[in-house]
């Protein structure tokens, strides 16, 4: 084999695309849709960082593999320190032996390269927009069908729901958790102090902090922070809300499992795989917010359950292990390819 190119997008590219801005136009979000394009702050993202932790692994089992940077967005908040490649310099055209490897919210950019191997990596929902990515002549086509010879998915959960959605067959590369950074303080915890990352469903954290107010609860709401700066958080927290939905894994909660927080909220289907309602967590329905204020005034009154849960989350995190990973990245890369 050659060298894999993991494509890292520039996903805060100042390029203002005329489709999406009256896509946001129509939801009244105009004016943010401008502010965000051209102001945003670049700030770590779950599916980049797994990016990274594949092309570490592949590296330490023999194979060349880089992060491919394809604009100004480096997205390396992680301190992984590896080699960079950047698209000025590689190019479009590769060789029959080299493997490229896209993001699933881009579905064309991986089809630029020529002669290569095209492995699409699916961490999302993608089935729930993927339509609307797609030219007319490619409304009916699965990612296979587009001209990927692979796909790749973060969970076993995306894997059975491409195949119903998608009638597709694809590999699960299930994400792990880097268990010698992840891991419980108890003495750096602070009772009552509950998690938050403000990156999806702002709204719903507002609204769960607001109705909580009787209670006896500190919210800490954070964002942009470095890989050690948001463990440092992990392992001071009590709490952890799970916001985000839909999801393909949602790899925060079981970071914050791992560092010993009671994990309470919303799986997003991807989380599933970990998150067991009163057995490793507290999980409400997606969106569900008065369903989260209920299960932390549960928490409050019964500090049996919270402890009991706080013990199983961690152990379920456990099983969750970067060599676990790397075994079968392993596997998809000595048999696949």
């Amino acid at each position: 084999m050659g060298t894999i190119y993991y494509i890292i997008p520039d996903l805060y590219k100042k390029e203002v695309n005329i489709k999406a801005f009256f896509k946001s136009l129509l939801k009244g979000k105009g004016i943010s849709y401008f502010r965000d394009k051209m102001f945003s702050q670049h700030k770590p993202v779950g599916g980049i960082k797994v990016m990274y932790q594949h092309c570490m692994m592949l590296q330490e089992l023999g194979y060349r593999a880089y992060p491919l940077i394809m604009g100004d967005y480096i997205g390396d908040f992680f301190d992984y320190c590896l080699e960079l490649k950047h698209i000025k310099d590689v190019g479009y055209e590769l060789s029959s032996s080299d493997v490229v490897v896209a993001p699933e919210f881009l579905p064309y950019l991986g089809l630029k390269f020529n002669n290569c191997t095209k492995v699409l990596f699916n961490q999302s929902q993608s089935w729930l927009n993927y339509k609307d990515k797609l030219e007319k002549a490619d409304i009916n086509k699965n990612y296979l069908e587009l001209g990927y010879d692979h796909v790749i998915n973060c969970s076993e959960y995306l894997c059975k729901n491409l195949k119903i959605e998608m009638n597709l067959d694809s590999v699960a590369i299930t994400n792990g958790i880097d268990h010698n950074k992840y891991f419980p303080l108890p003495e750096k915890r602070i009772k009552g102090r509950v998690l938050a990352l403000s990156r999806k469903h702002l709204e719903h954290i507002q609204f769960i902090i607001s109705t909580s107010n009787n209670l006896n609860y500190d919210f800490h709401v954070i964002d942009g922070l470095t890989e050690a700066e948001l463990i440092h958080e992990y392992q001071q927290a009590d709490i952890f809300l799970s916001m985000g939905y839909p999801e393909g894994f949602s790899l925060p909660p079981l970071e914050a499992m791992s560092c010993g927080c009671v994990v309470v909220g919303f799986s997003g289907g991807g989380g599933g795989e970990y998150m067991i309602d009163n057995v490793t967590s507290l999980v409400s329905m997606d969106g569900d917010c008065l369903d989260v204020v209920k299960r932390l005034q549960l928490l409050e009154k019964n500090k049996t359950l919270k402890e009991d849960i706080r013990k199983k989350g961690y152990q379920k995190a456990s099983q969750y292990s970067l060599d676990n990973t790397k075994k079968m990245l392993s596997d998809f890369y000595s048999n696949k390819l």
